[in-house]
């Protein structure tokens, strides 16, 4: 059998009738919609019988006023046949703080990092992880900076790092170690250049002659 990701389509969903929620093709692009519970079983099965033994990424998609309101999406290549293929699970009913998907580190190593950066940035566990903590943000940071309800501008730390903000009364959500806070309307702009620093500028960072 010649293996293209049209066919992948046709194998996956015969072989894995009640796994397959959902295919869309768009733009010659094939992607399958996964009940997470058989994730893991059909990446091996693509893995071992159909050569897709390469995980290009994984990632996720916030869909705020969606249920459920995430999906986490896998980007699979087959380097023997030159095809590809786009896997997703969708997870997170309302309410739920942290939704749960199955890791499939045990299946591609490579996985390791990219969960640990969608759990970061999205707040979205993966079950059976060897080492689920953040790459990103600090340990002790509470939000998750992908997500659409995060506020635009941002979180700043206080000076001496940046100027013009507004210190929030109340702990937004990253523990003890960092003071959240937002840009003021009158404060300053981001000075890429370091030509104005104030008098308690962090160590290291005052600008040199020729730069001012």
């Amino acid at each position: 059998m010649v293996i293209t990701a049209a066919s992948t389509v046709d194998v996956v969903r015969e072989k894995f009738p009640q796994a397959v929620l959902e295919t869309v093709e768009h733009r010659d692009e094939q992607t399958i919609i996964l009940d997470p519970g058989s994730l893991v079983e059909v990446c091996q099965f693509l893995k071992a019988q159909l050569q897709y033994n390469f995980l290009e990424t994984v990632t996720a998609v916030d869909w705020p006023e969606r249920t459920p309101r995430f999906d986490v999406v896998y980007q699979l290549l087959s380097i023997e046949h030159q095809c590809f293929i786009r896997l997703k699970v969708r997870v997170g009913q309302r309410r739920e703080t942290h939704p749960e998907v199955p890791s499939i580190t045990s299946v591609w190593a490579g996985a390791n990092w990219y969960e640990r950066e969608v759990y970061d940035l999205f707040g979205i566990t993966f079950a059976g992880h060897p080492d689920l903590r953040r790459i990103m943000m600090p340990e002790d940071w509470t939000t998750h900076p992908l997500r659409k309800d995060y506020p635009i501008s941002g979180f700043e730390l206080p000076e001496p790092h940046w100027g013009g903000q507004v210190p929030y009364n109340v702990d937004p959500g990253v523990g003890d170690y960092y003071q959240q806070s937002l840009r003021s309307s009158e404060g300053r702009q981001f000075n890429e250049g370091r030509t104005q620093v104030n008098p308690g500028q962090e160590p290291g960072t005052l600008p040199t002659t020729e730069e001012a």
